[in-house]
């Protein structure tokens, strides 16, 4: 990979080629040179057009390795994002011995991640309520820092970690740069750029169209227990030649894998518990031809060389707008036409209706097909296939065969239905609409946004502990998966705590917080038995504050 007036390091080189990079984006053009001259830059760039590159490649370049302490700093809203960015730290700099890049988090043993950064990492990817943990614990020093980065910071800034942004930014007290990322730059983002970047540069690589224009995007509205048999006409009735499908979590990706097996699809997944090398075969395979049907993580796709798709197919909505507009991307590329259907429950329609209004285009709603539709493509599919043979007079030997059939004494008729029912499996289930409607559904107001039916919990953490709003954010965000937006009031009390929450995220959360800890300490979640208090919704008291005041380290890092 090349950009213009920059001599990369060969190993860096060396992992990029290997990486599959042949030339580079816009953003990384740009943005590349400028960080390596020492600038703050401000840079706004669509999903999937390289952004981590275009601030881990300098950043590669300008770690130390003789110094075993943090150098750099990378804050993400989400544990799913930061283990992705980390990740793709350490391909790129996989030739380059000496550079440590350790993820911390919270909802996982901070004893871990403790031992971690001790080992002497230079490069620390993670959430910030976990980053300012490990500040004062005098684990993350940051008297060697050299480039902080805010990536995805409009996203960040949603989920309340504004104030934990100033207080990590705060607490440098030495010449630094800043890198901040962000789809938008609201008011706060432009608060905060005020008061701690220098003399940004700004890079916009925005383009005009978010999604490209040779897709042509469709959703359906289906209950969540007939999204298979949806799934199942789609590809029935379309026949695409190579299919993406998309789900949000790696148990999905497996239920559906083994449910298309079944039934008798060629397919084959893809997603983070599954080794690179298999990985790499099963993606070979399907770039071929030699599968049909691919089923993915968002996370396990990023990166991907995966051409030709005719169809991406979200058998899931995915949680975030920008999640949609890269899977998407997947097809109608180099000109060529290409499709994507999205399976919706009445849950998700409002999912559908944020991307409408962050890609600035409308989504068609269509219906699934019926049975009788589904067999009428397959037999007309099976008679261009027989008509193409004998077009081509490719039947050689198999006249032989079929003399020996006739010679059976059956007609020509009753035979060839034999063949054709051994040959073409039809929908034979029973006729069943599976179009949904939308139900009518009290809606519960949260600020700006309505969060439908939710459920209030228990938390067994409060201010004594030193826990804030966003420490039970970004916990349960980051260990249940769930979007940030989908978490309701929060309120912190003395001893203990409650927040709100879509009532679809009620076992996930119940079951994914078993053992996990919040700064560091045991917490048990459950369903709360108290109603609601009349105490104000979510962001920092005026006790919040004073408690962070009293806790907050008076020695700069």
């Amino acid at each position: 990979m090349k950009i213009e007036n920059v001599n990369l390091n060969d190993n860096i080189q060396k992992a990029l080629q290997e990486m599959g990079f042949e030339e580079s984006t816009q953003i990384q053009q740009e943005a590349i040179p400028v960080v390596l001259e020492g600038h703050d830059i401000i840079g706004q760039s669509n999903t999937g057009t390289g952004k981590t590159a275009a601030f881990g490649i300098p950043i590669l370049e300008k770690i130390d390795t003789r110094v075993k302490l943090p150098q750099a700093l990378v804050l993400l809203p989400t544990r799913e994002l930061a283990v992705q960015v980390a990740n793709e730290f350490r391909k790129i700099g996989k030739y380059m011995d000496g550079i440590k890049t350790v993820t911390v988090y919270g909802g996982a043993d901070i004893r871990t991640q403790i031992n971690k950064v001790k080992e002497g990492a230079q490069i620390i990817v993670g959430t910030p309520g976990r980053i300012i943990d490990l500040i004062d614990r005098h684990v993350i020093k940051l008297n060697e820092l050299k480039i902080t980065v805010l990536d995805e910071a409009d996203e960040m800034l949603k989920m309340g970690f504004r104030e934990d942004i100033e207080l990590i930014l705060s607490n440098v007290d030495h010449v630094t740069q800043t890198l901040l990322f962000s789809a938008t730059i609201p008011d706060d983002m432009k608060k905060i750029i005020k008061k701690f970047l220098k003399n940004p540069v700004s890079i916009k690589t925005l383009r005009e169209g978010i999604t490209a224009k040779e897709v042509k995007q469709s959703y359906f509205l289906v209950k969540h227990s007939d999204k298979v048999d949806a799934l199942a006409r789609l590809i029935d009735t379309y026949t695409p030649k190579l299919t993406l499908v998309f789900c949000n979590t790696k148990k999905s990706v497996d239920d559906l894998y083994e449910v298309l097996i079944e039934k008798g699809y060629n397919c084959d997944k893809i997603h983070g518990d599954i080794k690179q090398s298999q990985r790499i075969d099963t993606l070979t395979k399907f770039n071929n031809g030699l599968i049909d049907i691919l089923i993915a993580t968002d996370v396990a796709a990023r990166g991907l060389d995966i051409k030709e798709v005719e169809c991406v197919i979200n058998f899931e909505v995915p949680s975030k707008e920008d999640y949609y507009v890269h899977r998407i991307g997947r097809t109608g590329r180099a000109g060529k036409e290409g499709s994507s259907f999205t399976l919706a429950s009445a849950k998700e329609i409002k999912k559908i209706e944020n991307i409408e209004k962050y890609t600035k285009k409308p989504i068609r709603k269509r219906t699934i097909p019926t049975v009788d539709k589904v067999n009428e493509v397959k037999q007309d599919k099976f008679i261009r296939g027989v008509v193409e043979i004998i077009e081509k007079g490719d039947i050689g030997e198999n006249r032989t065969l079929a003399g020996r059939l006739l010679e059976q004494g059956y007609d020509a008729e009753t035979l060839i239905a034999a063949m054709i029912k051994k040959l073409v499996k039809f929908d034979t289930s029973e006729e069943r609409d599976l179009n949904d409607i939308i139900p009518e559904r009290k809606k519960i107001s949260r600020g700006a946004k309505n969060l439908e039916d939710t459920v209030r919990f228990h938390v067994s953490l409060g201010k004594k502990q030193g826990i804030r709003p966003g420490d039970i954010l970004g916990a349960v965000a980051g260990e249940c998966g769930i979007p940030g937006s989908d978490i309701g009031e929060i309120e912190v009390l003395e001893n203990y705590s409650f927040f709100n929450a879509a009532s679809e995220h009620q076992m996930r959360i119940l079951d994914r917080m078993q053992g996990a800890q919040i700064k560091g300490k045991d917490v048990m979640i459950e369903l709360s038995k108290e109603k609601k208090s009349s105490r104000p919704a979510r962001g920092k008291s005026h006790d919040d504050k004073q408690m962070w005041q009293r806790n907050k380290p008076r020695k700069k890092y």
